[in-house]
């Protein structure tokens, strides 16, 4: 059975059915999801918790034709529980991410400073292995995180549509809202060094405390792999030192509005250098069920920085991509 059957199974339908059965039973089945999230006490990772998300995101990458999609987002009951299951989503990633952080923590160790060239022979060569088996088990609890192929494919799409919009391969990358678990971050870490044999730095910021502390932990835990990675403590609309980046990044996550993102996407740009390159994530059609979509029909979304590519995703991939450039200043003009 395919995935695409597994669902209609699950819904009972298959699209060849009128427009109104089908965004009917679309809606009965997210309203369904949506209560089940809300009656648990908390959203931490469990087997019915993780069930719940993984129904809720089957849903939402479906791709009914248009007028399909468009019933079931104009419709009055969904319309009301949106902001509150946006709300579910973000902390239910929140929750599984810092879960997973915590894994691949406890898995690794602290390499720097753990060898002494005075240690005897044996002892040095023990310390030495322990630390490999350590990193390894490290980077092996970070590939079996629920989403990790995801992040990889999201990743791998973007960094070739800014390869194509760039001169020169970029080296300095900020994330904004990297969260606990910044494997976009790793994953433009390593794949941009890999291909241009440069090391290039991705600095994160995140507004939480909490989040910082764990995803620096973790970084230290898988050791090399991570040393490019820096980390600031910071509000999106404060982050410092934004002219130094040839790429900014802004997590799907960061302004749960549109006027709330419209206005740090302006934020960003004046503080970004012309020409930098900045990628939104967004979501389009169901999937913005699960994530807070970007007007791209407005060029005023973007401030001074002009729209180069608009991606939506139509596999399993959630996040839509928006990449803008930065324009000249009319000083520099």
């Amino acid at each position: 059975m395919t995935f695409l059957s597994t669902v209609q199974a699950y819904l009972g339908f298959s699209f060849s059915k009128p427009a109104d059965t089908v965004a009917e039973r679309y809606i009965a089945a997210i309203l369904n999801v949506h209560h089940a999230l809300s009656q648990l006490p908390n959203l931490d990772p469990s087997p019915e918790v993780n069930s719940l998300f993984s129904e809720l995101v089957a849903l939402c990458i479906q791709t009914p034709d248009e007028q399909v999609a468009a019933r079931i987002l104009s419709d009055g009951r969904i319309n009301r529980i949106i902001p509150h299951l946006r709300q579910l989503c973000s902390e239910g990633e929140s929750q599984l991410e810092a879960y997973w952080a915590k894994k691949i923590t406890a898995c690794g160790t602290e390499h720097e400073g753990k060898f002494d060239i005075c240690m005897a022979p044996d002892v040095l060569e023990n310390k030495q292995y322990q630390c490999l088996t350590q990193l390894i088990a490290a980077m092996n609890m970070l590939r079996q995180f629920t989403y990790y192929s995801n992040y990889v494919d999201l990743t791998r799409l973007e960094l070739s549509m800014i390869l194509a919009l760039s001169v020169d391969p970029p080296r300095i990358f900020a994330f904004i809202g990297s969260g606990p678990l910044p494997l976009s971050s790793l994953c433009i870490a390593a794949s941009l060094s890999r291909e241009n044999g440069e090391k290039v730095v991705v600095h994160n910021i995140d507004n939480h405390h909490w989040a910082i502390k764990q995803s620096s932990e973790m970084c230290r835990a898988l050791g090399s792999y991570a040393e490019r990675l820096q980390f600031q403590c910071a509000e999106a609309t404060a982050a410092e030192g934004l002219e130094a980046y040839d790429v900014v990044y802004l997590a799907s996550l960061v302004g749960p509005t549109q006027t709330q993102k419209k206005d740090i996407i302006s934020n960003l740009v004046q503080r970004m250098r012309p020409g930098a390159l900045l990628v939104l994530r967004s979501a389009h059609s169901l999937r913005s069920l699960l994530y807070p979509l970007i007007d791209v029909s407005s060029e005023m979304a973007f401030g001074d920085a002009e729209r180069l590519i608009t991606m939506h995703p139509y596999n399993h991939l959630v996040n839509s991509v928006v990449i803008c450039r930065v324009k000249p200043r009319r000083d520099d003009v």
